[in-house]
């Protein structure tokens, strides 16, 4: 009888463990019911996640904004704006007063090649070199610093403030913009200008 009542005792248990899996603390045995429920709902959850990455991965999207345009207010000195490329290799100006009506707005130092005009000159003091533009553009052989500002760090060295790479600075109609393959400078009214680096110098 004993055996017997072993027998009832273990069926119900059994029916019960199929159909409410907590008949007992053995988590083997609700292992099967947990794991095989849970793809259902990852499926779900994967299907709904889509809209979710566009939201986090905007930022990284995101880059930071250009320097843009400085405050020419801080380039000023005595008889223009004066400023120098982050390498100190060429120093610029906007000057209040035009050398003549095509050069206003200039950078002089060394750069190649030398345009056939300014050979000589550029071979014999490779810092002679220089480019304006006013009405228009053009080529100078400069035996002083015609757009060398004041020393700015306290030096015995001028150039003006350092217009950072990818900053411009505009006075009336003329713009200067810095960047790592040279400064540019353009007379935005007529269109005309220059570029000017170490390897590499035009008028346009």
């Amino acid at each position: 009888m004993q055996i017997r009542g072993a027998r009832i005792v273990v069926l119900p248990c059994a029916v019960t463990l199929a159909l409410l899996t907590g008949c007992g603390n053995d988590k083997d045995t609700a292992t099967p019911t947990t794991s095989s429920a849970a793809p259902t709902s990852a499926a779900v959850r994967t299907s709904a996640a889509p809209t979710a990455p566009p939201t986090s991965s905007a930022p990284t999207t995101t880059r930071p904004p250009a320097l843009g345009e400085v405050d020419p207010a801080q380039y000023r000195e005595q008889r223009g704006y004066y400023f120098q490329s982050p390498s100190g290799m060429f120093l610029c100006a906007i000057l209040d007063q035009p050398i003549d009506e095509n050069a206003q707005a200039g950078c002089q130092g060394p750069t190649t090649p030398a345009p056939a005009d300014q050979k000589e000159c550029w071979a014999k003091d490779p810092n002679a070199s220089g480019l304006a533009v006013g009405k228009r553009a053009r080529t100078l052989c400069l035996t002083q610093g015609v757009f060398v500002g004041e020393p700015s760090d306290g030096g015995n060295r001028g150039g003006g403030r350092v217009l950072p790479y990818g900053a411009s600075i505009t006075v009336g109609p003329f713009t200067c913009s810095s960047a790592e393959n040279g400064v540019t400078c353009t007379n935005d009214s007529t269109g005309n200008g220059f570029q000017i680096s170490r390897e590499m110098n035009r008028t346009f």
